[in-house]
């Protein structure tokens, strides 16, 4: 096991009792501005689910998705399923996906990206299962100073677990092959949004600009 592992194994016991009141209504305003794309997409796939506070919003906003939320932690997954007992919930790490290819149309990282110990080998690995013209989020209801600040006072297991500033997880998506990357990195929270390119063609940008990024995924 990990040590990345062993500290969210230990941490899934007391992990919900720590989040501040009204968490929840925070997570419908992150994912409002996505519902119009969650709707539409067929097969979502959540990484880094932990105790599953996001499924019932996401739930809220596709109600006939098919959801996949994996996590590396099982203690963290033991808790999603009390909280969703009907959940598809997996055990995985993202580096080593255990789905054929490819198979979803959104994928959704909600505060989970600084854990990704190979960011740009992850990226690689979720894009090959997502399909052409799926769209790639990664969420978080925090600055990227705030989020850096908790991490690295956090212990040794996540003390080096921060986010990139904006400009570098974009260019670690197109490198990817995602298209249409665009970043909010600003004090009041850090969200990206990145579509797969269709095979090597060159594509024109679409603007996202304002829902996050903007009417297109609103």
């Amino acid at each position: 096991m990990s040590d990345l592992c062993a500290f969210f194994e230990d941490l899934a016991g007391r992990w919900d009792e720590q989040q501040p009141a009204g968490r929840q209504q925070v997570l419908r305003r992150l994912l409002a501005p996505f519902g119009s794309l969650l709707g539409a997409s067929g097969d979502i796939l959540e990484v880094g689910t932990g105790t599953g506070a996001l499924i019932p919003c996401l739930r809220e906003y596709a109600p006939t998705t098919h959801l996949i939320s994996i996590d590396l932690a099982g203690k963290m997954l033991q808790r999603a399923r009390q909280r969703c007992p009907d959940a598809a919930v997996v055990q995985a790490d993202v580096h080593h996906l255990p789905f054929a290819v490819p198979r979803f149309d959104l994928i959704i990282c909600h505060n989970s990206f600084p854990h990704f110990a190979d960011k740009p080998a992850a990226l690689l690995g979720l894009a090959q299962v997502l399909r052409s013209g799926g769209y790639l989020l990664i969420l978080h209801d925090l600055s990227r100073e705030k989020v850096n600040t908790i991490h690295s006072k956090g212990g040794e297991a996540i003390q080096n677990d921060l986010l990139p500033p904006g400009v570098e997880t974009e260019w670690m998506l197109i490198r990817a092959g995602f298209v249409d990357v665009q970043v909010e990195d600003t004090d009041e929270h850090y969200m990206v949004a990145g579509r797969r390119g269709v095979g090597n063609k060159q594509e024109p940008r679409t603007d996202l600009t304002g829902c996050l990024l903007s009417g297109i995924i609103k």
